[in-house]
């Protein structure tokens, strides 16, 4: 039986982005238009330029993505740094798949294996689908553990599971999921309300229905703590998924209002998703 609870973006985690340090996404938008205006450049560096290129991608701003990489590379100070700018160039081009690993090979030879599994993991994305993405993510997990990048295997890991399932070997997907919970530390809560509601999913396609109730009771607790809206959707979207499985249609309707109710105390619309499941199980 299909799941449905992952309402939005379940892969973000795949795309390996990175928040900038100690910066608001307001504030980060105005060092961009700081740049874009060609004021105090002197203070910008390698690691945050190409942090902001993400921002500026993201914006659609193309030519001030250009002028970011230009820029980061002109400020660089090391091989690592000189990498990542020339990464980033390369994507900004439209690079092929083949130029991209022969600079991850390049990586690794000179000893840059955090810069290498970074490139690896990209290309693994790259070739969802392919036999090809479980080779490079394994490539990449096992530069990221040479490199002792625990953040990096928490990407990994995702990656893998996310390949794992794909290919149908549900058991393996839950293999990597839990890993990935084990090295998130305590105190970094969203991404463990993330990572636990994951962990459910794969617990109720194996029909462990008690197991996947509990972690998602578990990352429903961590969600209304952080008053984080979309963590409280996918936890109580499940437990109503779970609950009609049960035949407690009841439940299912307990859960589905509260999650209503919780969008409408924060004043934000209540996803359309949410009112017609309502409305469906009121007509039954």
């Amino acid at each position: 039986m299909e799941y449905h609870w992952r309402l939005m973006a379940v892969e973000c985690v795949l795309s390996e982005v990175v928040l900038l340090p100690e910066m608001s996404q307001i504030q980060a938008e105005e060092v961009l238009e700081m740049f874009a205006e060609g004021e105090g450049l002197e203070s910008v560096n390698t690691s945050l330029a190409l942090h902001l290129v993400e921002l500026a991608r993201d914006l659609g701003r193309d030519a001030l993505v250009a002028r970011l990489l230009d820029h980061a590379a002109k400020v660089s100070v090391n091989p690592e740094d000189q990498g990542w700018c020339q990464f980033e160039l390369l994507k900004h081009q439209g690079a092929s798949k083949d130029e991209l690993i022969g600079l991850g090979i390049t990586s690794e030879k000179e000893g840059l294996p955090g810069l290498a599994a970074g490139i690896f993991h990209h290309v693994s994305l790259l070739s969802l689908g392919s036999d090809d993405a479980a080779i490079f993510a394994n490539r990449s997990m096992r530069l990221r553990v040479e490199a002792e990048d625990v953040e990096g295997m928490i990407y990994g890991h995702a990656l893998l599971a996310h390949i794992a399932k794909e290919d149908g070997d549900f058991e393996e997907s839950q293999l990597h999921l839990r890993k990935r919970l084990e090295l998130i530390p305590e105190s970094e809560k969203f991404e463990r309300m993330e990572a636990i509601a994951d962990l459910a999913h794969s617990h109720s396609t194996l029909g462990d229905l008690e197991q996947a109730q509990a972690l998602l009771i578990d990352s429903l607790g961590i969600a209304i703590e952080l008053d984080e809206l979309s963590g409280i959707l996918v936890a109580r979207w499940g437990l109503a998924d779970l609950a009609e499985i049960s035949n407690q249609p009841d439940e299912a309707m307990v859960q589905l209002s509260d999650a209503m109710t919780a969008f409408m105390d924060a004043g934000e619309a209540v996803p359309e998703l949410v009112i017609e499941r309502i409305s469906k199980l009121t007509a039954e």
